[in-house]
């Protein structure tokens, strides 16, 4: 069955929703320019009343290692995702701790995966790539891009414009491990539209694709 990960959360109602909605992974960014950005404090507190949910996922973007281990330790965090240039060596560090490991790549063209195979880490997220913004675009890019990449779609969280009414037909192009929606269930950056989060979730359970997977 493809996952679903609800990210760019930046209060408890939404964060629940999604959750009790059927939401498998909730991102929680703390990149501090990012217009989805929460603090440590804030997260604390939706994760204190979020104790029945595992995987949250914290999304850094080139932050010193001191950084991001700070704020993984103090909010208990087991999931890392890592949006920006970081290493291969940088990603293996975390993994190292312990951690699962995210790695995104913003794909523009066939050479944004060149260094792929570089990295071990528990997962790729394939996110839209914009010379402006790191995510969030509501853009898709060409899923063709990746189908030379076969073994990646098993931990493969697919980003990118996704949203209730193409995320069908992504599943049945790209079959991802998981999909991965911020812009395209929102009523503004931050703030989840229960409607269309509703529907998000809908489509991606009844995809002919996840169907298949349970039998």
């Amino acid at each position: 069955m493809t996952r679903i990960k609800i990210c760019g959360n930046t209060n408890y109602e939404n964060a629940r929703l999604a959750v009790d909605l059927g939401a498998d992974y909730l991102g929680f960014i703390f990149v501090p320019n990012s217009k989805r950005a929460i603090t440590t404090e804030q997260a604390a507190k939706i994760f204190s009343n979020l104790k029945d949910f595992q995987n949250l996922v914290g999304v850094f973007c080139n932050q010193p290692k001191k950084e991001v281990e700070a704020i993984a330790q103090k909010l208990a965090l087991k999931h890392l995702q890592f949006h920006g240039e970081e290493t291969a060596l940088y990603c293996e560090y975390f993994m190292n701790k312990g951690y699962e490991v995210i790695k995104t790549f913003h794909v523009k063209d066939a050479m944004s995966l060149k260094r792929i195979d570089e990295y071990n880490v528990s997962a790729f997220l394939f996110d839209t790539y914009a010379h402006s913004e790191r995510g969030g675009t509501g853009i898709p890019f060409d899923w063709s891009m990746i189908e030379d990449h076969p073994y990646v779609h098993d931990k493969l969280f697919l980003a990118g414009g996704l949203n209730p009414l193409n995320v069908f037909h992504a599943i049945q192009k790209v079959q991802p491990f998981a999909v991965d929606v911020a812009s395209g269930v929102e009523s503004s950056p931050g703030v989840k539209d229960p409607k269309l989060l509703e529907m998000f979730i809908e489509k991606v359970r009844g995809t002919k694709y996840n169907h298949e997977r349970k039998t």
